[in-house]
């Protein structure tokens, strides 16, 4: 479980958008048709619930919906062959959010601001939550997707458990008192013990390296104030020094590794719903993750139909906080982006406000099965019919209103390569290879050594401040009358 060398994956990354080539021009192309366009998406739940809308797009627009289906590596390959080679074969694309600045330097995705604000009745920028376009969408003052799954980080946990070893609820809403301290010395107190015949495990970690031990472990860091930078992006001038052997990431190593220790021992192994699935298995008390499990966990497989062991038996709290260190909730997802290099333009625009918009939405989180409610519309979570099937959405709601994804995991344009290095280190940490003072010293070091290889140290070009609020005006006037 050990890092790869910078350059190495480079080659190996390289080799694989070769060996893609042939899959890209051949596999995703449109044709002529000017009313079909291909749409490429991940295949997490929103994937599914837009599928099952699809003949209702087409029966409505006369435009026909190419939607594949692929895993986060092969999108990302796909997608950058696809676009290095100027090919048209990609109509629409949801990008990771992590991969948006890339793909905007890269002259790769259309700006969306203009029709934003030509279509704003129809969009309706304002109903957006601000913190999940600022995370996902926005670029240095321009809207080059529009989020269609938002998720924030939530706790889950369950109450027949804490009500058999009489302890205290997570509150729903966030609190003072409900700490990271408190957090874990919760998960002490169930760690071990049985429960109608279960042993269990105090909480579950996504341990793989290097996304999934990652995304989990930045949001603790996230809420203790850990920076990755001296100041990006929410500075008027830029400073990529690293912070990674800061004193709060110190903590947050200690503390995320004690996390493990009071989880199933082959979680360090856990991809992104193995985490969930050991707790739909009813033997784990509580643990975060992001908002979507919120609703998986229902189910006994990834997007399958039989119930799961926690069915009626869990429920969502708050995110924990750090006393004296402002909140900030992680805020991942995915939108979707025009690619610049498509001959039908506006059959992909009709189709990404279809898929974004609040209507569309709703249906999919209604579909049978209900698994979808990752909504980045603030006037969903108000909704009656909603909030009968998905009662934690105020939960969700509080997250989200304080989420700020640029912070948690920023989106420097090449993320890829520090997430590759950062999240192995995490592994190994976990793994016992490392300790958490060896882990934050190598990691600080690896950073430093590719920032100045790749000219952010010291950085001369121009900066952003990009902050929350700046979004926030920005949808603002994209809403109103010019």
């Amino acid at each position: 479980m050990t890092s790869c060398h910078p350059l190495r994956r480079r080659l190996a990354l390289a080799m694989i958008v070769f060996l893609c080539a042939g899959l890209s021009a051949c596999g995703l192309r449109g044709g002529n048709d000017p009313n079909t366009i291909t749409v490429l998406a991940v295949q997490d739940p929103f994937f599914y619930g837009l599928q099952k809308l699809l003949p209702e797009f087409e029966k409505e627009t006369g435009i026909r919906v190419r939607l594949e289906g692929v895993d986060y590596n092969t999108l990302n390959a796909r997608s950058t062959n696809s676009f290095l080679t100027r090919q048209s074969d990609i109509d629409v694309i949801s990008p990771d959010s992590m991969w948006l600045s890339r793909f905007v330097n890269s002259g790769w995705l259309e700006d969306l601001t203009p029709l934003i604000r030509r279509d704003r009745h129809e969009v309706r920028p304002d109903d957006f939550i601000p913190g999940a376009v600022h995370s996902l969408s926005e670029w240095k003052g321009g809207i080059y997707t529009l989020p269609v799954a938002a998720y924030g980080t939530v706790v889950l946990y369950r109450p027949d458990v804490f009500n058999e070893l009489g302890l205290p609820m997570p509150p729903a809403k966030p609190s003072p008192e409900w700490t990271w301290d408190a957090y874990l010395e919760t998960i002490k107190a169930i760690d071990g013990k049985t429960v109608n015949g279960q042993r269990m495990y105090g909480t579950v970690v996504a341990g793989s390296g290097p996304q999934p031990v990652l995304h989990m472990y930045s949001q603790v860091a996230a809420s203790k104030g850990v920076r990755w930078f001296a100041s990006f992006p929410d500075s008027q001038r830029w400073d990529f020094t690293p912070q990674l052997d800061s004193p709060e990431n110190l903590e947050a190593l200690t503390y995320f590794r004690e996390l493990y220790r009071h989880s199933p021992p082959e979680s360090i192994n856990y991809l992104w719903f193995d985490a969930g699935t050991a707790f739909s298995t009813g033997k784990v008390g509580m643990f975060y993750w992001w908002t979507p499990y919120a609703y998986l966990v229902r189910k006994s497989s990834y997007m399958g139909t039989k119930d799961s062991a926690v069915v009626g038996k869990y429920a969502v709290a708050a995110l924990p906080q750090e006393p004296g260190k402002e909140q900030v909730s992680n805020v991942g997802g995915y939108a979707f982006g025009i690619s610049s290099y498509s001959e039908k333009k506006a059959a992909a625009w009709t189709f990404v406000k279809w898929a974004s918009s609040a209507e569309t939405q709703k249906k999919m989180a209604l579909l049978p099965g209900h698994q979808f409610a990752d909504f980045a519309r603030r006037s969903l979570y108000s909704d009656p019919e909603l909030l009968k099937v998905y009662d934690y959405l105020p939960t969700q709601l509080s997250v989200l209103e304080k989420g700020d994804g640029k912070v948690a995991r920023p989106p420097i344009p090449n993320y890829t390569t520090l997430e590759g290095d950062y999240g192995q280190a995490l592994n190994q940490m976990l793994a016992g290879e490392l300790t958490p003072q060896e882990t934050a010293e190598q990691v600080q070091a690896k950073v430093i050594e590719i920032l100045r290889n790749e000219h952010y140290l010291p950085w001369r070009q121009p900066s952003y401040a990009d902050t929350v609020e700046s979004t926030t005006r920005l949808l603002e006037r994209l809403g109103r009358p010019e």
